[in-house]
């Protein structure tokens, strides 16, 4: 019987040995490093060193909390300090960007140069393109709605609070159209001077801002007409791209465009009311060659403000004289590719039939809106300047009495005798 337990513990004896090595390597651990941690007193945790001996006869039940090694979690990594920028650096562009219910305090009262440039739409707009990732020396930072690059400074909390206001703004001015198609996500860049504006972008020198369809982006200069501008090529991506994968008129584009910045803004650019005085003139361009322009690029300041007004003043007419569900229409069948001498007979019936019976009509009712003082009105005529006080009084002669005439009388000729027959007798 001690024979057989014997020959039962060399084999438990055999079988941990042959069990133990592949255990131990797959935790990483060496047969000598246990027998060194089992056996060595450096090994053991310095809290079971320090530990003092438990009287003789006292149960260690209890005690494994005090009993385990000592280990603590490393601090985390101290955060970088937020890069601090100059109170004078953050104010001059809190001067430069407001949003709308600022834009009045910022905006040239007499003056807004700046021309939107012609939205870049290629054929194949609806193929969206990547986007390109930031040039070199510029800022970037994320919303939910923008990626938004800036030239040399960082993207401040307000620039996002802005582009923020535009976008919630355009979705509510433009609900027939952004409800159906969702805007896709904008990058803005933002430039700080009209030099590397024009060097990065190509457009001509009188141009502000500008976008492109097929790349979903903006590219605005920053200054006094950010916020305008801003409104203007946003309104490009938002509304165009509801026509996608067609190609909506130019003149409907840039007109709504205008149309959106001003009515965002409150206040119409100078070279509006210098354009709509040419127009009233007669001084504009044919419906039929305005309709079919695609390409803005040849004309020089004056004929891109006249071009940008009669657009403008176009959609305003559609828009704000005529119901807006018939402009609706109008844009639908556009998209459905319908000629536009057709597309305004369905939208909007006789007698717009032929698109010289528009430019009849809106010449017509913008001229009588001039006549009634809707539009343009003239200011008051300036008052004579008093006369200097040290200058003598000029002798101003008294006025005649004039005499009233004497009301004319009624000449009646006095009655004559009239002889009658002297017969005096009766029946």
């Amino acid at each position: 019987m001690d024979i057989v337990k014997k020959i039962t513990c060399l084999l438990w004896l055999l079988a941990a040995l042959l069990i133990a090595p592949p255990l131990l390597r797959s935790f990483g651990l060496k047969p000598k490093d246990m027998v060194k941690a089992l056996f060595s007193e450096e090994a053991r945790p310095s809290a079971v060193l320090n530990q003092p001996e438990a009287p003789a006869g006292e149960s260690e039940r209890g005690k494994a909390r005090e009993l385990r090694p000592d280990i603590s979690v490393p601090p985390p990594p101290a955060s970088e300090s937020a890069v601090e920028y100059s109170p004078e650096e953050e104010k001059s562009f809190n001067e430069m960007i407001s949003g709308l219910e600022h834009v009045a305090l910022v905006a040239p009262k007499d003056d807004l140069e700046s021309l939107p440039s012609q939205v870049y739409r290629p054929a194949d707009s609806a193929q969206k393109v990547r986007w390109l990732p930031p040039p070199p020396g510029f800022l970037t930072a994320d919303t939910f709605n923008y990626l938004i690059y800036r030239e040399k400074n960082p993207v401040t909390e307000n620039i996002k609070t802005v582009l923020d206001t535009i976008h919630g703004n355009l979705m509510l001015d433009l609900t027939p159209f952004t409800i159906v198609i969702k805007p896709n996500k904008i990058l803005v860049m933002l430039f700080g001077e009209k030099d590397s504006y024009m060097k990065f972008t190509k457009r001509p020198a009188w141009s502000g801002a500008s976008s492109d369809l097929r790349a979903d982006t903006m590219y605005v200069i920053e200054g006094q007409s950010f916020y305008p501008l801003s409104v203007h090529e946003l309104t490009h991506l938002y509304f165009d791209g509801y026509f996608l994968p067609t190609i909506s008129p130019l003149w409907l584009s840039e007109g709504m465009a205008v149309y959106m910045q001003i009515h965002a803004t409150k206040q119409k650019p100078s070279w509006v009311d210098r354009s709509l005085r040419r127009i009233l003139k007669g001084d504009y361009i044919s419906f039929d060659e305005m309709t079919v322009t695609e390409d803005l690029s040849n004309y020089d300041t004056s004929q891109a403000e006249l071009w940008y007004t009669q657009a403008y003043s176009v959609v305003d007419y559609l828009l704000n004289t005529r119901p807006r569900d018939e402009f609706y229409k109008l844009c639908n069948e556009i998209k459905a590719k319908t000629p536009l001498y057709q597309a305004l007979y369905r939208a909007y019936g006789m007698p717009f039939n032929k698109v010289s019976v528009l430019e009849n009509v809106w010449l017509h009712d913008l001229q009588k809106a001039y006549r009634d003082g809707k539009i343009l009105q003239t200011p008051p005529a300036a008052k004579p300047a008093p006369r200097p006080a040290s200058a003598a009084p000029a002798m101003v002669p008294a006025p005649r009495p004039t005499k009233k005439p004497a009301p004319q009388q009624t000449k009646i000729n006095k009655l004559k005798l009239v002889p009658t027959n002297s017969y005096r007798g009766g029946f």
